[in-house]
């Protein structure tokens, strides 16, 4: 970790710590889960409600999925001031891009080229600019993987639960590597999907597989709507009061496979947590940025 962002600075327009609202979004391209109509039908509210509060959000995507689907419900995020970034161009823990079975992080260069590059390039040409950052499926990654993001002219990453790292944006260095890159790393605290369970009638041993991950990194198992907005809540305002940056996550397939569990996801969890990054960037308590904005910001305070 070189260069982290120190604690209590002065952010943009004053505020006294900066937070980040990203999506992951992988239709039926992540874990095989068949949900993805319901999930884009999803969209439409969420830019909405990210529009009427005045902030954006960075929405990381399977370059697939984008090639399948078209350009419209991408437009639709742009359209409302987020940014896009590629979230790999397939999302399968267990296959090879070329259709070989083998553990992600354990990609070569050739493989790391190939998924990065093509992502990139699902998401490029379906959008009039240029994408400054790349989320890797499962936040698997090794050397060879910013080898191919800083050939690709990237900018930023943002990887899951890179424990023992904070939440403050670093420099990327790795080995005897120091990368022209920014991590923009999330907490494995706060990982959305131990709150938005299947059933356990008709999911027990998913259940318990995630109940025995939880234990062994500390996660609070979160079972209902308002306890997930509790903690995402109390996350947001220690962020305030460290004066630094804190960085959410959240996967709309989620809320629509658990539709038919709760009966309004986004009402119950996601739309109160947009409403208050809305009204702690009104007020200042926070600047509500893109990945790509806080890479900016990072880029001048360092001197990058």
């Amino acid at each position: 970790m070189i260069n982290p962002l120190r604690k209590g600075i002065e952010f943009p327009n004053g505020a006294k710590s900066a937070l980040l609202l990203t999506f992951d979004v992988e239709g039926n391209y992540g874990n095989g889960r068949g949900s993805e109509d319901l999930e884009i039908s999803n969209y439409d509210r969420i830019c909405n409600r990210l529009e009427t509060n005045g902030i954006p959000a960075t929405f990381n995507i399977v370059g697939k999925m984008v090639e399948d689907r078209g350009p419209d419900f991408i437009q639709r995020m742009l359209d409302g001031g987020s940014e896009i970034a590629p979230h790999g161009y397939v999302h399968d823990l267990n296959k090879r891009h070329g259709g070989d079975k083998v553990y992600a992080g354990h990609y070569g260069p050739a493989e790391n080229n190939m998924q990065i590059n093509d992502g990139i390039q699902a998401i490029e040409k379906n959008i009039d600019s240029t994408v400054k950052g790349y989320r890797l499926p499962y936040g698997h990654f090794n050397e060879y993987s910013y080898d191919a993001m800083e050939g690709a002219r990237l900018q930023w990453a943002s990887h899951v639960g890179i424990d023992g790292y904070g939440t403050q944006p670093f420099q990327i260095g790795l080995g005897n590597k120091i990368y022209n890159l920014v991590e923009i790393p999330l907490d494995n605290q706060t990982f959305d999907w131990p709150i938005w369970m299947a059933d356990e009638k008709t999911n027990k041993s998913f259940v318990d597989a995630v109940r025995a991950y939880c234990r062994s990194r500390n996660i609070q198992f979160v079972r209902t709507p308002q306890g997930g907005v509790a903690i995402w809540h109390q996350r947001m305002f220690e962020a305030i009061d460290n004066q630094s940056v804190f960085t959410l996550l959240c996967h709309p397939i989620n809320l629509a496979v658990n539709k038919a569990v709760w009966r309004n996801p986004l009402e119950q969890f996601l739309f109160p947590v947009i409403d208050l990054l809305g009204e702690l960037n009104r007020t200042k308590e926070a600047w509500v940025c893109t990945c790509a904005q806080m890479t900016e910001f990072y880029r001048q305070v360092i001197s990058l």
